[in-house]
């Protein structure tokens, strides 16, 4: 083991950022969703805070606090594979799984409903817009 304090900043990170991705997909998505439905036309500067602070709370920090919390369930400090490199130790169980395993399927499928509510919203907005132009014999 060449460099152990390098393992531990990767390990950290590589778990920071699988969450991170996901909860990244969920803003997108969630924004996305937002535009598609169209409930607000115009936004106050405390609606654009609140919304800035969701998604920096979500995209940030959930994945620092389970950086955190992964050292609860850490069973050692990590483990090393030939031809992978540095990968995080966990001690399965049952805390393992609610604390640090379950965040990115659970955010992804998050994701992937805003998604369906977008696509449907968008879609539903498409023909409206062709019935206009039906009717309008445009």
């Amino acid at each position: 083991d060449v460099a152990p304090v390098w393992c531990d900043i990767t390990t950290k990170l590589r778990i920071g950022a699988d969450v991170g991705n996901a909860a990244a997909s969920v803003c997108l998505m969630r924004q996305l969703e937002s535009i598609a439905a169209a409930r607000q036309i115009h936004f106050s500067a405390s609606d654009r805070r609140r919304q800035r602070i969701f998604d920096l709370s979500l995209g940030l920090g959930l994945p620092v606090l389970v950086m955190i919390l992964h050292t609860v369930v850490q069973g050692h400090r990590y483990d090393i594979l030939q031809r992978v490199g540095c990968i995080a130790a966990v001690y399965w169980s049952y805390p393992a799984v609610f604390l640090v395993t379950i965040w990115p399927p659970f955010l992804l499928t998050l994701a992937a409903v805003y998604g369906a509510l977008a696509l449907r919203l968008f879609l539903a907005r498409r023909y409206q817009f062709a019935k206009l132009l039906e009717s309008s014999k445009s």
